[in-house]
């Protein structure tokens, strides 16, 4: 038989107490039942419907019923084959034992054993309770006496029931306490909101940055107030926590989206795949791990965001590593006036002498002091410079040899303040050809210049006053080029080849009234030490005797220059220069000869600004600095004549004497005496041969001269003029002046940007994360507040431990949902008359109602008031 609720309250008391009894045999002792309230007449009793765990193992209860016995719980349903299975909580408290698999014993029978229970008050039939079904409504299902095989419905080993007695028959659904929407003004809406303008703003200065390049100069520099380890350090710095608040930004809008869908009962709900792309962004490795979640959930529009969120913030930092983080970078060209210093003008002897660094000052030799300096200075270049010149041809001649045409030959090399590698430039290569100068004048004439660069630009370079950053403020690895359109020092040979007979006007001992001394070479004619005395013009003439070559040499009244004149003919392997012809003359003379041909060589060196130059300077803090000359290019557009147009090339005659000291510390002298020098036979042995042909595995004789002699257009340059002019009444200036020239230049600075093609891939992801960035911005800006994130662990876990238990998840509690499980959506409901919150299958009935809310907290009405509000929202596109 059964008893109905509507019986006496007595015999209701009694049944509670019954199942009391039933409970105290497995549980632990509790504190004394509270009485309970009899309901009204007119109501119906408040009943608690019942939660219960459902089975996610079918043969769990088989398996253990076969190891050994242990309790079981008596099954809400007798014989109820179709119980759903899956997770849920009940909400009762009391347990009650679990029987054996296939007993049938009742709880008459299993509680007469015990000695502190009576059989009488054993229960026999309960009364009816609300049990919920896990299908939206509830299920009127009496007691049964017999306690049935929990295999036959599935039901969960530790079933839950809830104790009403226990609360005194008040306990109601899970209210909520607090109000799970947040307002504007909230801390927690303003943090993020402040994130998501932190990470916006500086997300788009990242971009800008990586998109302008800028330049720090002198900001970020060696020994200077912001080092480039603590610019490197800052920049990573502040990308570290971009990438940190744009993950926090984007998980809560992920999370907004999500919770808000699950709140709108006119939207589809969300998925459990939906909730775990949160863990994407924050453990990328978790798609890798559980990559079917990619398959139920990246297709969709929602998906696609994060997914690409979860790459582009893996890889930020990367990105800005490469792209904002300053870098040592080449910038392009840049055109600027730069500032040189000047104090005298070009190769002021003077000047020369008294700026070479010497210990022995003028005290000490007031008459030479200065001149063996300067000798010693010129004689260690000229040598340097021809034995790096000697070794070049070297490797030609062991590679088969090169070309004849001076422009393809080997250029001059030299050497600046022992750390700068220096190249000259041959120039004016039109009348080089000694082809076609030996079929005009039917002699052999070897005529070269050579330009070699501005001196002054390296130390312009150098100045502070015109910023520029050295290797040594980028920590020693910095480099820079330089292009100055200034004046280039050239220096024009001209060897020609002449016998005897044509010498003779210009040779003392040759003259017909000469006075000579013996020598001890058969057949030689020696000058006395007096013969520059005996030296006259020509009767009614400024010049000297006429020659053969004046025209080529430029000599005489026509040209309005002086002709050397020699006191003998050197002998095989020697030369004897002149530098003694200062009336009118521009230039230096070097008489040889050849011991392969019958005929002598008359050389003739002058110098002279070019103006089809320029001077291409750069230094590398790893291989050092190296200063050229680039000349006679139509493209080069800082050649010193696109500066200046029109500007015209100069002789100078003050270089005579810089050549006139460098001829005697060289020793090219040394003929005079016969003292067959190494460097007069070395020179000797290169001139061009009566045939008149370059040889393609040696120098020539003037290219040689112009290698050696090449170091003192470099001296002449130290502190000199730019301009082909000197703009000055004075030749030297008591304190150095800035000279203004027009330069590009091109040079590392630490900057933003790629420094490879490669990386400007990451563009896109420094992109991405600002659109992003932006987008969330708008989203959390437009929402007035935010609602609690139902996909954080915590608010999940409350929540599904509250929800009740769903068929469509049925056997996952062991190793999680998968399959189609991924793919059903839930919504967040909320029972209407208690505020309590749950999860529910969408497109399933309501949640049973069979009680009444008499006392509502103010936190649930909140709850309820904003549930009311955000459940009837539309659902947006994501």
């Amino acid at each position: 038989m059964s008893i109905n609720a509507g019986e006496g309250e007595g015999d209701q008391r009694r049944l509670l107490q019954r199942e009391d009894s039933i409970a105290g045999l497995y549980a632990a002792p509790i504190a004394p039942p509270r009485p309970t309230k009899s309901p009204k007449p007119s109501s119906s009793p408040i009943l608690r419907h019942g939660y219960h765990r459902m089975d996610s193992s079918p043969d769990l209860d088989d398996a253990v019923s076969k190891s050994s016995p242990k309790p079981s719980i008596n099954s809400y349903f007798e014989n109820d084959e179709q119980q759903p299975r899956g997770l849920g909580i009940s909400d009762r408290r009391t347990s009650i034992p679990r029987v054996p698999v296939g007993s049938r014993t009742s709880i008459h029978s299993r509680t007469s054993s015990n000695p502190f229970v009576s059989p009488l008050d054993s229960p026999q039939i309960s009364e009816p309770s609300y049990i919920y079904n896990g299908e939206g409504s509830a299920r009127n299902t009496p007691r049964i006496e017999e306690e049935q095989d929990v295999t036959k419905g599935r039901n969960s080993q530790f079933t839950e029931v809830f104790n009403t007695e226990e609360d005194g028959g008040n306990h109601l659904d899970c209210p909520s306490t607090e109000t799970f929407y947040s307002k504007r003004t909230s801390w927690l809406s303003i943090s993020i909101l402040g994130l998501s303008l932190y990470s916006t703003i500086f997300s788009g200065i990242w971009l800008v940055l990586a998109i302008a390049q800028p330049r720090y100069g002198r900001f970020i520099r060696s020994g200077g107030n912001f080092a480039p380890t603590t610019a490197s350090t800052v920049f990573a710095l502040f990308a570290k926590t971009i990438e940190l608040s744009f993950v926090t930004v984007f998980v809560t809008f992920l999370g907004q989206v999500l919770s808000r869908r699950s709140l709108a009962k006119n939207s589809r709900g969300m998925t459990i795949a939906e909730m775990t792309m949160r863990t994407w962004v924050l453990q990328p490795g978790f798609m890798i791990t559980h990559g079917q979640h990619l398959y139920h959930v990246g297709i969709s529009l929602l998906g696609a965001i994060t997914l690409t969120a979860a790459f582009i913030a893996m890889f930020y930092t990367t990105a800005s590593d490469a792209l904002v983080s300053p870098h040592l970078k080449f910038g392009g060209w840049e055109h600027k006036m730069m500032y040189g210093s000047v104090q005298s003008s070009y190769a002021n002897p003077d000047f020369i002498k008294a700026n070479c660094r010497t210990p022995i000052t003028a005290v000490m030799d007031p008459v030479e002091g200065g001149n063996e300096c300067i000798s010693l200075d010129y004689a260690g270049q000229a040598y340097h410079n021809s034995i790096a010149y000697m070794s070049t041809w070297a490797d030609i001649r062991a590679a088969g040899g090169t070309s004849t045409n001076l422009t393809d030959r080997p250029q001059a090399p030299g050497m600046l303040y022992d750390n700068t590698t220096v190249t000259g430039r041959w120039i004016l290569t039109n009348t080089s050809d000694i082809r076609a100068a030996h079929q005009t004048y039917n002699r052999v004439i070897n005529n070269v210049s050579l330009a070699m660069p501005h001196a002054g630009v390296l130390a312009a370079a150098q100045d502070s006053k015109n910023f520029i950053l050295q290797p040594e403020d980028l920590a020693g690895v910095g480099q820079y080029s330089l292009r100055a359109s200034v004046i280039s020092p050239a220096v024009n040979v001209m060897c020609v080849n002449m016998n005897k007979t044509e010498l003779k006007p210009i040779v003392y001992a040759e003259w017909a009234h000469a006075k000579t001394n013996s020598s001890t070479v058969p057949g030689q004619k020696v000058a006395w030490s007096g013969y520059e005395s005996e030296i006259q013009f020509l009767p009614g003439h400024n010049y000297t005797n006429k020659t053969v070559v004046d025209d080529l040499f430029e000599w005489g009244e026509k040209y309005g220059r002086q002709t050397p004149i020699f006191p003998m003919l050197p002998i095989d392997y020697n030369t004897i220069t002149n530098i003694s012809a200062a009336n009118h003359s521009d230039s230096v003379y070097l008489l040889a000869k050849s011991p392969n041909i019958t005929d002598y060589t008359l050389c003739q060196l002058r110098s002279f600004v070019s103006p089809s130059c320029s001077t291409y300077y750069n230094v590398s803090g790893t291989t050092g600095g190296h200063i050229e000359a680039r000349c006679e290019d139509e493209h080069d557009d800082m050649a010193y004549s696109k500066s200046v147009p029109d500007a015209p090339t100069v002789r100078n005659s003050d270089w005579r004497n810089v050549a006139a000291q460098w001829m005697l510390a060289t020793s090219m002298d040394d003929g005079i005496t016969n003292a067959n020098a190494s460097i007069a036979r070395l020179l000797t042995q290169l001139i061009v041969p009566a045939s008149g042909d370059l040889n393609n595995s040696l120098p020539s004789l003037a290219e040689h001269l112009s290698v050696m002699i090449g170091s003192t257009l470099l001296s002449s340059t130290i502190l000199s003029g730019y301009y082909h002019y000197w703009d000055s009444t004075e030749t030297l200036l008591a304190q150095p002046e800035y000279k203004p020239f027009n330069a590009s230049l091109v040079s590392q600075q630490y900057a933003s940007g790629y420094t490879s093609k490669w990386e400007g891939i990451f563009y896109l992801v420094l992109l991405l994360v600002f659109a992003t960035n932006v987008c969330c911005l708008v989203y959390l800006f437009l929402r007035s507040g935010l609602v609690t994130d139902y996909t954080e662990p915590q608010n999940l876990f409350a929540l599904a431990v509250n929800s009740p238990p769903s068929q469509a998840v049925a056997g996952s509690c062991g190793a999680g949902p998968k399959g189609e499980q991924l793919n059903v959506n839930w919504h967040v409901d909320r029972e209407d008359t208690s505020g309590h919150f749950f999860f529910k299958n969408a497109g399933r009935g309501d949640a049973p109602q069979d009680f009444e809310l008499r006392r509502r907290p103010t936190g649930v009405s909140r709850s309820m008031s904003s549930y009311s509000r955000l459940s009837k929202k539309r659902s947006n596109f994501l």
